[in-house]
């Protein structure tokens, strides 16, 4: 059986996306950023197919949403 990829979230900027994807790695959860090598080459595709994505395994998708939201709400709390 093969794991499924699911999108986890969607970015204007490679900068944001990295920094959701290193946060993930912190917490041993795998992640790509898909459309990464093309929207790097030719911005104007970061319009186009909802520009970079953050990929996760599915089963990751619920933990690595929670990471990313208890991160977010940290930084409120400052």
């Amino acid at each position: 059986m093969k794991d499924k990829l699911a999108t986890l979230k969607h970015y204007d900027g490679m900068i944001e996306a990295m920094f959701d994807q290193e946060l993930l790695k912190e917490n041993n959860i795998r992640s790509f950023i898909n459309n990464q090598q093309l929207v790097e080459l030719y911005p104007m595709f970061g319009d186009i197919d909802e520009g970079l994505k953050l990929v996760v395994f599915e089963k990751d998708r619920e933990k690595a949403l929670r990471v990313i939201a208890e991160y977010t709400k940290s930084l409120g709390s400052e």
